[in-house]
């Protein structure tokens, strides 16, 4: 697979600094380039532990205690450790974004829902519609591939016709919800 978009990172102040940070990430994951993108959003500097999925080193003895379901991305902060990439944004965004502000994570309730609501779409449509379709071609992974085309697809269609006329998924700037869905629509065209 082609790697990821390289963005240039460096620490430049302001916000809470941790170097206890570590990412433990796959090359090509749009799981883990969501973690990724946040983290050099807000200007945390972090660790990267590549995990070889091709090699299924995500189903080691190591990597398996630090998450039981075998998947990327898993985030490590001193002795916290989260896996999943929407629980990772959603600790990443409270802990380390604006405290006062909660921009990337609204926490006011009609803000979160819309938030929450792309967060699911990213889940399972995106996830089913255009991941799937990349890991059966990439990977060889054994998935309905034309089902995940068409859902793919129905997907794009329905979040083109949402952004007509706006630049955000879920409010009036950018959030988590818009990082979560964007590395599967950049690399839609590998499946």
């Amino acid at each position: 697979s082609r790697p990821m978009p390289t963005l240039m990172f460096g620490y430049t102040g302001g916000g809470i600094a941790h170097m206890n940070l570590t990412l433990y990430s796959s090359q090509g994951s749009g799981n883990s380039y969501k973690v990724e993108l946040l983290l050099r959003l807000l200007r945390q500097p972090y660790q990267t532990r590549p995990v070889d999925l091709r090699r299924n080193e995500q189903l080691g003895v190591e990597f398996l205690a630090r998450n039981r379901f075998g998947q990327v991305p898993v985030l490590v902060d001193g002795d916290i450790v989260l896996t999943d990439s929407h629980a990772i944004m959603l600790y990443l965004a409270g802990q380390y974004g604006d405290p006062v502000q909660h921009d990337w994570a609204p926490l006011d309730p009609l803000s979160l829902a819309l938030v929450m609501r792309w967060l699911s779409v990213s889940a399972n449509e995106i996830q089913n519609g255009l991941a799937i379709p990349r890991a059966v071609k990439l990977l060889n992974w054994p998935f309905d591939y034309m089902q995940g085309v068409r859902l793919g697809y129905r997907t794009l269609r329905i979040m083109d016709d949402h952004l007509a006329g706006r630049k955000w998924l879920a409010l009036e700037h950018a959030t988590i919800a818009d990082i979560a869905c964007y590395p599967y629509i950049l690399l839609a065209p590998e499946g």
